[in-house]
């Protein structure tokens, strides 16, 4: 009999002001595939998105989640294209998240073929004040861009 190959998970997200409901979405994705690769969207893609720059720098958003035991591999990436998704990162899942500011959600995931998308429930918040209001401030900005 052959061996398996591994179930590749992929999530994708500006992971911008770091918190425990991220952590939880990651440890999540991870329990349901072989590898997790996390694909950190650039400063450019928020500005686009947010109208705003994220607060913490790609470079180190992205040194933040390779520290993870339940991440296997960090990208960073201009956007989500479904192609690469699944061709190069070689993605059988990809996982969105409810309601977590940062990682995408399934409307974000436009051209993902449903049957590849796997929606994971929003993780706790975070308990800083200053961390919600600064996390509020962006999402009220975004709402208008």
């Amino acid at each position: 009999m052959g061996e398996s190959v591994p179930r590749t998970g992929c999530v994708a997200g500006v992971f911008d002001l770091f918190h425990v409901g991220h952590i939880d979405v990651l440890e999540r994705a991870r329990k349901v595939c072989d590898r997790l690769v996390v694909a950190v969207l650039s400063d450019e893609w928020a500005l686009d998105a947010w109208g705003g720059r994220p607060f913490v720098p790609l470079l180190e958003r992205a040194q933040i989640l390779e520290h993870l035991r339940c991440v296997d591999e960090v990208v960073a990436v201009d956007g989500v294209q479904p192609g690469w998704l699944t061709e190069v990162l070689g993605a059988q899942t990809v996982f969105a998240a409810t309601g977590l500011d940062g990682v995408l959600g399934v409307g974000e995931l436009s051209g993902i073929p449903a049957e590849l998308i796997t929606v994971l429930p929003a993780g706790r918040g975070s308990r800083s004040t200053i961390l919600r209001a600064a996390i509020d401030q962006r999402q009220s900005r975004s709402s208008v861009a």
